[in-house]
């Protein structure tokens, strides 16, 4: 009877590290988010071109993984967000607000730091400096919707039955691939926008960047990014 009140009830600073409960957000369930998001995103980028081009676009957005960063950011703040939230027309405001505001924030970094745009909504309905637009963000607030209630929530329950150890274990591992999956991408991305500037590589890092990942596997790994 203790031991289950102990379960529902406040426990010990060492216990909820060695057992977190459902409402916290682990590194591990962290990593598994963006992952899951990223790579739901991709698939869904593909299947839109598929059906509006009539052909395959590659846009998991890195040179590596297939987990594409502006959905799997986009899925980790939905759920860092709006988890603890019970009413679906909350999850639906706050989400398409957040949603709209990430890819807002990431289409500024990309052009502030790399010179390039992934995406314009310049000719969309309502759009916000072609960064974001109003239908878009509606359909923010709907994936919010399914993220939180009918992904992230069962997703959890799994979480929990698992080993704790084994499952930290795979979560350090999955952040370890995509640290060196953005580090390559960074890296060649911020080679890729030099090369369109006619700026020549400075190390032999730069160098060795330039010929692994050449303007013909650019092109096509990021077939939307324009420069300035």
């Amino acid at each position: 009877m203790h031991g289950k009140t102990m379960q529902k009830g406040a426990t010990p600073q060492i216990a909820r590290y060695l057992r977190p409960s459902e409402q916290k957000m682990t590194l591990s369930k962290a990593v598994i988010v963006y992952m899951l998001g990223g790579a739901l995103g991709t698939l869904w980028e593909v299947i839109f071109n598929l059906i509006k081009l009539h052909r395959y676009v590659e846009c998991s957005g890195s040179v590596f993984t297939p987990f594409n960063p502006v959905y799997g950011c986009g899925a980790l703040v939905i759920v860092l967000c709006l988890r603890k939230f019970r009413r679906p027309e909350q999850v639906f405001f706050l989400g398409a607000i957040a949603g709209g505001a990430v890819e807002y924030f990431l289409s500024y970094c990309e052009e502030t730091i790399l010179g390039t745009r992934s995406w314009n909504y310049e000719k969309w309905l309502w759009d916000i400096n072609g960064r974001t637009t109003v239908p878009i963000m509606i359909v923010w607030g709907i994936l919010c919707m399914v993220v939180v209630f009918l992904i992230y929530r069962p997703l959890n329950k799994v979480f929990e039955s698992l080993p704790k150890k084994a499952f930290r274990i795979v979560g350090w591992c999955c952040l370890g691939l995509l640290a060196v999956d953005m580090f390559f991408t960074v890296s060649a991305l911020f080679r890729y926008a030099a090369r369109a500037a006619e700026s020549a590589p400075l190390t032999a890092f730069g160098e060795w960047i330039d010929k692994i990942f050449p303007d013909s596997f650019m092109k096509k790994r990021f077939p939307s990014m324009k420069f300035r």
